[in-house]
């Protein structure tokens, strides 16, 4: 058996450097060019798309719906949109009966008694010169949420879009800023909005987005089999009922009069989408006519309302159905999870009806998850740092669960397929054995490609999740702001540190020198501005704020650090507020080392905070108790810690997890990555605090999974306390041997006057008769005495001064 095995493996050594051999190097290819000179001494060139002058023709401004619209007799009968249910894929709709619901309910909003939803005149607002028609979208991914975004585009109704899992503070401070009367939302929603009923007394219309009847059930075996008869379904302008939901109907029917008790009339979304309209017609097709109003997920503060244009929209969504990964992969269906009140999933939402795909709505239940993945059978997956995080860390954590022999060869064959950067003796080895295919059984059969977004992904773990899964992994950056994807990888970029380049032609983009970063730089770095046609009309009823996000010459400012590579696309650094200065005068990348920690795997979110009263960052710590347990029990550490597969979930809580032995144990591990990065000693953490509390949309995370670390600094404060009086004190240290030295030196003065008192007042003792009979007038040897006695008090309190000041330069 071992002859054999050395034998094959000279065969596969032989066959990889065969294959090595024969690999080219790729030219270089770059994708941008300089359309300006720099303006001053801290800016870069201005970059644009390479022929981006040509290319900018043939995106002519055109309203969304004319596109969607346009293509409907093409998709009539294709699969629109998917609901699932516990994992399994539940109610759906074809085109044609999503966008008549569309219509219907666009004309309901023109023409409800009479008059439909009214305009309102906002004096502190210029867009749109201060008129809004505005409907509040307030709910969870669903075919109504989409259906109303719609219909709202198509009615000249401007959405005013909050994330679902927005605390209710925020979303009643929103509600009063706006003088919101007409909003959409989830039945769950409803009964916490009533309890505030008098903090907005301008809300007058609740429309409940649940699908309360299931019209057309999918097949298990498959969603062909579930068209059969559909036209025997339709009866007049909708579908016959065939499922309703008894729960939710009774508690519609109860809320009904509570909610009309203070005022409130609420509707269901399905009863206002019966009529059609007699015409189909968008109104507001002007460019800069305001479409939506999406509130922002507020990382550091009060969340702003973005406004986007129907111009941003176009600029956006058109370009990117040109995308080479769109034309590439051709994506037939799109998996959303991601929420759809957030711009991203929204953009790709409207991408997948252009080209007529289906959208896959998953179940709204974490634990369903991986079911829903696995049954979306998506081409692309687009997600976020912190899911492909945890897709990763649940495969290697299978893989770890592997008998000792096969999980010997899984790694060994991983390793050998990474080192050839997954080129063609990869792709030879996962013929031979199909580890990834075996892998995306588990997680998507069909997926190509991940696409991330929201935040840089480790460039590690996005190279080790190509290998794993066999796929290519492409990167985007965007914002609210920018209304969504604004730089994407072009598909022959094989950086995976690059967050792409420009998606229209009409973008241009510069960076300024800021801190360290400096714009002159070969590669130029500095905090990244934009000017394009995707770029926001201003934050709704916050001019001040829209003014200090421009630069004079119109460039958005965008917070964000990057490099700017020479084929033009760009390295996203940091965070511009994220840089954090230390005592010692040197910076640290919060950011950086958030997703450098990150990455071992029982470690859900690190937060890293310094400032520069302290030598070093600290770091708080998310973990999760089972692969915190997992990995104690992989290095034989249950035995010294106490933990079992029994007690683990009580015992790896908030108070046991930060005794020494469990900190010391992470600590090592962040060692352990720290080790293999490059990174200079201020980076190392040696104050962490573990949390194994979940974290969530309801405490410090956004609806987009990212962490929101104001929130978590607040309530971690008592920590970064702690560790900044250690700081102090070690800062005092020096200060602390002068006051001993100054006492010690002071004990010993007093002593010494002391026994001179002693010897004077023996004197004195046998001179007091001859003291007394001598005369008033000071004899020689008396003025000697009080002259040194004096003297020797001036030194003193000279020295007393001299050490008082050397206390106070010391600290």
């Amino acid at each position: 058996m071992n002859i054999s095995f050395t034998v094959c493996s000279l065969f596969i050594f032989l066959i990889n450097v065969v294959l090595h051999g024969a690999q080219k190097n790729p030219e270089k290819n770059v994708y941008t060019e300089i359309c300006e000179k720099p303006a001053n001494g801290n800016e870069s060139s201005v970059y644009c798309m390479k022929d981006h002058k040509k290319k900018s023709s043939l995106y002519r401004y055109k309203h969304i719906m004319n596109f969607l619209l346009g293509n409907l007799n093409k998709h009539k009968n294709n699969i629109a949109v998917v609901e699932h249910d516990n994992g399994e894929p539940n109610n759906y709709l074809t085109y044609n009966d999503f966008f008549k619901k569309v219509l219907c309910f666009s004309n309901t909003l023109n023409t409800y008694e009479g008059k439909g939803i009214e305009e309102k005149m906002y004096k502190k607002e210029e867009k749109n010169n201060g008129k809004f028609r505005l409907l509040g979208l307030y709910g969870s991914n669903s075919i109504n949420w989409i259906a109303a975004d719609m219909a709202s585009m198509l009615s000249g109704v401007t959405t005013l879009v909050m994330h679902s899992k927005f605390s209710l503070d925020v979303i009643v401070d929103i509600l009063k800023e706006t003088e919101l009367e007409w909003l959409c939302l989830d039945l769950e929603l409803v009964e916490g909005l009533l309890a505030h009923r008098d903090e907005f007394p301008h809300l007058k219309n609740l429309i409940i987005l649940d699908t309360l009847n299931k019209s057309n059930k999918i097949n298990s075996k498959g969603l062909e089999k579930s068209d059969k008869n559909q036209k025997s379904k339709e009866k007049d302008n909708g579908l016959v009922n065939v499922d309703y939901d008894k729960e939710k109907l009774k508690k519609i029917k109860d809320l009904k009069v509570k909610a009309r008790s203070v005022g409130i009339n609420i509707m269901e979304f399905d009863e206002m989408s019966r009529k059609e309209p007699k015409k189909i017609k968008i109104n507001n097709e002007d460019p800069n006519f305001i479409a939506s109003i999406v509130y922002t997920s507020g990382t550091s503060g009060k969340p702003k309302g973005v406004m986007l244009s129907n111009e941003n929209f176009h600029n956006t969504v058109v370009p990117l159905c040109d995308h080479n990964i769109i034309k590439e992969y051709n994506p037939k269906t799109h998996f959303s999870y991601l929420p759809v009140s957030h711009i991203y999933e929204r953009v790709l939402v409207h991408i997948l009806f252009m080209l007529g795909g289906t959208i896959n709505i998953w179940s709204k239940d974490i634990n369903n998850f991986s079911k829903d993945l696995l049954n979306s059978k998506g081409e692309v997956l687009a997600g976020v740092p912190k899911v492909f995080n945890r897709i990763y860390t649940n495969i290697m954590t299978e893989i770890s669960n592997l008998p000792p022999f096969k999980r010997w060869l899984v790694k060994r064959i991983i390793s050998m397929r990474k080192a050839n950067n997954n080129g063609s003796f990869s792709q030879f080895l996962e013929g031979l054995f199909k580890i990834s295919s075996k892998i995306k059984d588990k997680v998507n059969t069909n997926l190509q490609v991940i696409l991330n977004g929201g935040g840089k992904l480790s460039p590690k773990i996005a190279n080790e999740l190509s290998v794993l899964l066999n796929i290519n992994y492409y990167q985007g950056y965007g914002l609210t702001e920018s209304t969504g994807p604004i730089f994407v990888q072009d598909t022959s970029d094989n950086n995976s540190e690059s967050m792409g380049i420009p998606v229209s032609p009409n973008t241009k983009y510069k960076v300024k020198t800021w801190e360290t970063y400096k714009a002159t730089d070969a590669l130029p770095k500095g905090e990244l501005l934009i000017k394009s046609g995707s770029i926001f009309s201003g934050y709704f009823l916050e001019k001040e704020n829209t003014d200090k996000s421009f630069t004079e010459d119109g460039y958005f400012k965008t917070g964000d650090v990057v490099q700017v590579n020479g084929d033009g696309s760009l390295t996203f650094l940091d965070r511009s507020k994220g840089l954090v200065k230390l005592s010692q005068g040197e910076y640290i990348e919060t950011d950086l080392l958030n997703n450098l920690y990150s990455q071992i795997s029982f470690i859900n979110n690190c937060v890293v905070y310094g400032d520069d009263s302290m030598d070093g960052p600290l770091g708080i710590l998310s973990v999760d108790k089972y692969l915190l347990y997992r990995s104690l029990k992989d290095d034989n550490m249950l035995e010294k810690t106490g933990i079992t597969e029994d007690n683990y979930n009580d015992r790896l809580n908030d108070e046991d997890i930060n005794q020494s032995i469990f900190v010391e144990y992470v600590k090592e591990k962040m060692m352990e990555t720290y080790n293999s990065t490059k990174l200079n000693r201020y980076n190392i953490i040696n104050h962490i605090y573990l949390t194994s509390k979940i974290w969530d949309t309801n405490n410090y995370l956004t609806p987009t999974l990212k962490v929101k670390r104001f929130y978590v600094f607040k309530d971690y404060n008592f920590f970064i306390e702690e560790v900044k009086k250690i700081y102090k004190h070690k800062l005092k240290g020096v200060d602390e041997v002068n006051k001993n030295k100054e006492k010690k030196e002071e004990k010993k003065n007093e002593k010494n006057k002391n026994q001179k008192n002693e010897e004077q007042n023996s004197k004195d003792i046998h001179t007091k008769n001859a003291v007394q009979q001598s005369k008033l007038r000071p004899t020689k040897e008396n003025f000697t005495e009080k002259k040194e006695e004096k003297e020797k008090n001036t030194k003193l309190r000279v020295r007393a001064k001299d050490m008082s000041q050397e206390l106070e330069l010391n600290k």
